[in-house]
Order: structure tokens, then sequence, then C-alpha cells
């Protein structure tokens, strides 16, 4: 039975928006799913009944995405766009999971891999930006994240963010790259400041801070290479009366911050 495209399911679409925002994708029903991603070819019309007709007609979300492309243009409400968009969404995931693998595989030695690699996978943008990389125990890449900047690193870093940001079993330490796309390659007070205050969180947590790397276009400077890290380190022992020992991954990361 084919079912009509009204409005009647009026905000809908937005409620589901607003439900992935809260509770993520996983929380909607498969045909919730694919209905939500019909939207972004289909903006002004109801694409809940679609959804249905389309996993009805091809048993299943999964072969609805592995139809062929002439034979979806042939299901009422389906255009160019549609079939267009659905037939690539597999490619799309085997390019994300081939990508997402050649990522973790990805070891960080010292701060040269850290550069190389940084050069290789972002560019410089106007703006500054934090890019945090999470490693494990054998300095490979388990998570990346990426906070937007304004002027310098502490504007739109909340420390509490931080700390949750880095919560996971698997990582053990991290190296922040922060981009100085129109100046020095060279931490300002308020970098250190911050960057102190990410330490101790980093201390507090068990996880290692192994570098904080500035870049510009040519040039870059490295916390651990110029003895920064060391005195943060000091820092906190005297503060905190804390000791190396104590701090399990600072010694097991085999990260060498002395070959620039």
């Amino acid at each position: 039975m084919k079912r009509e495209y009204s409005h009647k399911h009026a905000g809908h679409r937005q409620r589901l928006k607003n439900k992935v925002r809260m509770n993520g994708l996983k929380s909607l029903s498969i045909h919730e799913v694919l209905e939500l991603l019909l939207t972004y070819t289909i903006p002004q019309k109801d694409t809940n009944g679609l959804a249905h007709d389309l996993i009805d007609k091809y048993n299943g979300f999964s072969n609805v995405l592995e139809a062929d492309y002439k034979d979806l243009m042939e299901m009422k409400g389906v255009g160019e766009e549609t079939a267009l968009f659905l037939t690539m969404l597999p490619d799309v995931f085997d390019i994300f999971k081939a990508n997402k693998s050649k990522i973790h595989e990805t070891k960080l030695g010292c701060p040269r891999d850290c550069v190389e690699y940084f050069r290789k996978q972002y560019e410089l943008r106007s703006k500054e930006f934090l890019y945090v990389i999470g490693l494990n125990s054998m300095n490979k890449i388990v998570k990346t994240f990426e906070i937007e900047g304004m002027n310098d690193i502490n504007i739109k870093i909340g420390l509490k963010d931080f700390a949750q940001m880095i919560t996971s079993k698997m990582l053990t330490g991290i190296i922040l790259f922060h981009t100085h796309p129109n100046g020095e390659a060279y931490p300002s007070s308020e970098d250190i400041e911050t960057t102190q205050k990410i330490f101790d969180i980093c201390m507090i947590m068990g996880v290692a801070l192994l570098d904080h790397i500035i870049l510009n276009e040519e040039d870059y400077f490295s916390f651990g290479c110029e003895g920064l890290l060391s005195e943060m380190y000091e820092k906190y022992a005297n503060t905190y009366s804390f000791t190396k020992k104590q701090n399990i991954n600072f010694q097991q990361n085999k990260y060498d911050y002395t070959k620039k």
C-alpha cells in the first residue's frame, strides 16, 4: 500500500533531529533513520511514508542503500538527487572505515612524526584551532578532537569539557596541535597558562600530555623539545607532592620529544 506524503507529521522532522542531537542516531528506529536521511534531498515534503515504502519494497534498510540507481528512480517520490544520495552512502561508509582504520594504525613517535602527520591530515585555516590527538600506550591514534579558537586556545576550550573529552580506558596520552596561521610558531603567555591547566587535568586523570605543538605554514614549536613540559611537571610535582613514579602513563608512553 502506497502512503500519502502529506504534512500530517508537522514538526516531526525537527523532533527527529532533536532526538539525534540528544541521544545519537542509534536512538531512532530503522525507518526513522531513512526518513531523516531523505530530508536532506527532499527538503519540502514529508518523508515518513517514502521511508516506509522503500523499506517495504526492498525488504530492509541495507537493501535500500544497495538498490540500483535506475530502479530507485522508478519509485514514486524518488528523484535523481535522492537516488544518487542513497546509492552513494555504502561507498561513503567504506571510505570512512578505511580512513579511520588507516588513522588508527598511525603511530606517533616524536615531534617530527607529529608535524608530518598533521600537515598531511589537516589544513591551516584563517582562525586558530586546537587539535587533540589521543594515543594508546603504543602511541597509536585512538581519538581525535577539534576545538575552534579565535585569538588563542583558551577562548573556546572549557576545562571541564576537556576532561570529559579525554575520558577513555584506551587513551593513555595526548598530543595537542595548535595552529598559528597568521603569526609565529611561538607560544603566547595565554598559551602557556592554558597548557599548564591542561597538563594538570591530564595528570589528575592519569593521561600523559606528551607534547603541545604550535604550527604555522613554515615552522613549529614543541613544548616538549623546548623543556616547557618538564617545567610543568616540576611545578605540578611541587604543588601536589607528586612523584614521577606515580604517573604510570608518563613512563609507559614511548613518545620521544627530545627528537625535534
